[in-house]
């Protein structure tokens, strides 16, 4: 089974997902994820500080970096990243729509993980909408199962009146966890805020669904 899983940013789909693709790769299933930016963008340690963004050059190098990392722990197949500029995501995610059309006809997956499209962050409103258009278009022998997750928001309501599905990842968070340690461009950001948060949200959706973890997706 091929299954592909569409992130604005490095780190998203793990923080999304990543129990989920580790109990995949664990389950023998080929996943492959795409990544649009680089997320140059985002740099914790200048921004508490108050001082200029770091150079972009060595944030792109770096979390590319960490990215693949995280994903040999997750035992993804393979990461493309799209190289969109960070701060220009939305002038150039709409250049995409054809590698994105090409990705989908040559994996031909069964199903598709990618952010809500009302996910509170613009980028990941503009990735989840161009990933079922493309979808929508593409030349495919079936059409995919779709799942989008939210990156945690004290105010979750994207998609809360879709259909849910629940992955127990209870064999698998310590993975998820695990691979989140390699983003340490991200440290600050991870450390006091989404890992803690993450990890209490996938606790509470294993409460919802009689496991001790799990993840939460809603069909689209």
């Amino acid at each position: 089974m091929a299954i592909l899983v569409f992130a604005a940013h490095p780190d998203d789909e793990v923080l999304g997902c990543g129990g989920t693709i580790a109990k995949y790769a664990k389950e023998g299933k080929e996943v492959t994820t795409v990544v649009f930016s680089f997320g140059e963008g985002s740099d914790p340690t200048a921004w508490t500080l108050g001082v200029p963004i770091s150079d972009p050059v060595y944030l792109t190098s770096t979390r590319a970096k960490e990215s693949l990392k995280a994903s040999k722990i997750l035992g993804t197949k393979e990461v493309i990243f799209l190289g969109l500029r960070d701060r220009k995501f939305a002038e150039d995610i709409h250049k995409k729509d054809k590698i994105i059309t090409e990705i989908l006809e040559r994996y031909q997956p069964e199903r598709v993980f990618t952010h809500c499209p009302d996910d509170p962050h613009p980028a990941h409103r503009l990735v989840a909408n161009l990933v079922k258009e493309c979808i929508d278009k593409a030349k495919l022998k079936q059409k995919p199962k779709i799942y989008t997750f939210t990156i945690f928001s004290p105010l979750r309501f994207a998609n809360r009146n879709n259909p849910r599905r629940y992955i127990d990842i209870s064999e698998t968070f310590a993975t998820k966890k695990k691979a989140l340690k390699y983003f340490k461009t991200q440290k600050q950001y991870l450390d006091n805020y989404y890992t803690p948060l993450i990890q209490f949200q996938n606790w509470i959706d294993g409460f919802k669904s009689r496991c001790k973890y799990a993840e939460v997706f809603y069909k689209w």
